[in-house]
């Protein structure tokens, strides 16, 4: 099975720093995707990744997929305007049951979509899958009855609002053990995403994204990279975070940022 980057974008917007953990700027965001567009590479569906993937289809190297999570409202307004003006696709993971509410990072409350922006990203030609569980994560051991059960509950207020299928599920981090696959394969899943590291080789049941969340345009082109492709599931990050390799991969780019004389975002 072959891969290509899968981006993991989560709250785009101009929020107080300590909602910024996974979150860029939308400054930022039109950086990274204007780069991508002036530089020869392919931003295709989640469809096509996952056809390329299972080998259906064959992609060239310089091709890459978007998935927004979380369904906040920033994702109408700073995110879809821009993969508009580039001509790009994405899919938008929602948590079904804060839409037209409010959820909270780090205790702060964040807007979410309406079903009205949803169907218009669904006009606009975007793909919406499932943030499952509420948009929680699996990471360790799970219940996995309530998942079955909160999982159930979601895709019946997605099927109740749209008609859209939806074929991807993702979840905050974390893998399905088998028994939980299966019942996801039962729902008309046709793939599981979370976030990398999986520590595992890829498979239908868990691909891992590239979660972007710095504005740091040399960390971002990092991120995109092959290299990066290669080593982003393995168990050599357990070491490298240890040891605090990615700080300091951080510190180099700000000092070279601050050597060109360049601020960002």
């Amino acid at each position: 099975m072959k891969e290509i980057p899968i981006l993991l974008y989560q709250n785009i917007g101009d929020y107080p720093e300590d909602m910024m953990e996974d979150g860029i700027s939308p400054r930022s965001f039109e950086r990274q995707m204007s780069f991508l567009s002036t530089n020869g590479y392919r931003v295709v569906s989640l469809n096509q990744a996952i056809d390329h993937f299972n080998a259906r289809v064959k992609l060239d190297t310089r091709s890459l997929a978007i998935t927004i999570d979380g369904g906040y409202r920033d994702a109408f307004c700073n995110v879809l305007p821009v993969l508009k003006k580039h001509n790009f696709h994405a899919t938008f993971f929602i948590a079904p049951e804060y839409i037209g509410k409010e959820r909270a990072i780090e205790g702060n409350p964040i807007k979410c979509l309406s079903w009205e922006e949803v169907h218009e990203l669904v006009l606009s030609g975007m793909g919406i899958g499932l943030l499952a569980y509420e948009g929680k994560g699996i990471k360790n051991q799970y219940d996995e009855q309530s998942i079955k059960e909160s999982i159930s509950k979601s895709l019946g207020l997605m099927r109740s609002n749209f008609d859209t299928q939806i074929k991807y599920c993702a979840f905050k981090e974390g893998l399905p053990g088998k028994s939980l696959w299966n019942f996801l394969q039962t729902l008309g899943f046709q793939a599981v995403l979370t976030q990398c590291p999986t520590n595992q080789r890829p498979s239908p049941a868990g691909i891992g994204r590239i979660q972007i969340d710095d504005d740091d345009h040399n960390i971002f082109l990092t991120k995109i990279s092959n290299i990066y492709l290669l080593f982003k599931d393995k168990r050599a990050w357990k070491y490298i975070r240890k040891y605090k390799i990615d700080r300091v991969a951080h510190r180099i780019s700000e000092a070279w940022n601050w050597i060109r004389g360049e601020a960002f975002p």
